[in-house]
């Protein structure tokens, strides 16, 4: 009987611990579905997009690398869900080899701007000219 009312014990410790670490893990996604935004505001994250329009001198693979990463830490690794241009980089662009994670580059001529534009759908973000 004394072991009984142990383990019981030690069950509701651990299921009531287990309750609250996925109320603390989910607590975004609870207060915005139950629309408590307005008690808990600092709880809800604002989402929204905003172009921002940069200029740099010359776009290396290096600047490209560095507005991919930007814009995929603002929608992507947030799981953005619409399409967001996020950054409008004007210079001189000459195509070039380009490899990143969760980027494409899909301009092939030479041009004075691109735009980086976060796929929701395709989760990654698009490298493309600016005519």
């Amino acid at each position: 009987m004394p072991l009984e009312t142990i383990f019981k014990f030690f069950l509701y410790v651990v299921v009531i611990m287990v309750v609250i670490g996925l109320i603390l893990h989910f607590r975004s996604s609870i207060i915005r579905a139950l629309d408590l935004c307005g008690l808990f505001p600092s709880y809800c994250e604002e989402r929204s997009c905003e172009t921002i329009i940069s200029e740099e001198t010359e776009i290396t693979p290096e600047v490209l690398r560095k507005y991919c990463r930007l814009c995929w830490s603002k929608t992507g690794e947030k799981d953005y869900d619409k399409d967001c241009i996020c950054y409008v980089v004007k210079g001189k662009f000459i195509p070039t080899s380009f490899k990143e994670e969760n980027c494409e580059l899909l301009c092939d001529r030479e041009v004075n701007s691109l735009t980086f534009t976060y796929d929701h759908l395709f989760k990654k973000v698009r490298i493309e000219c600016l005519a």
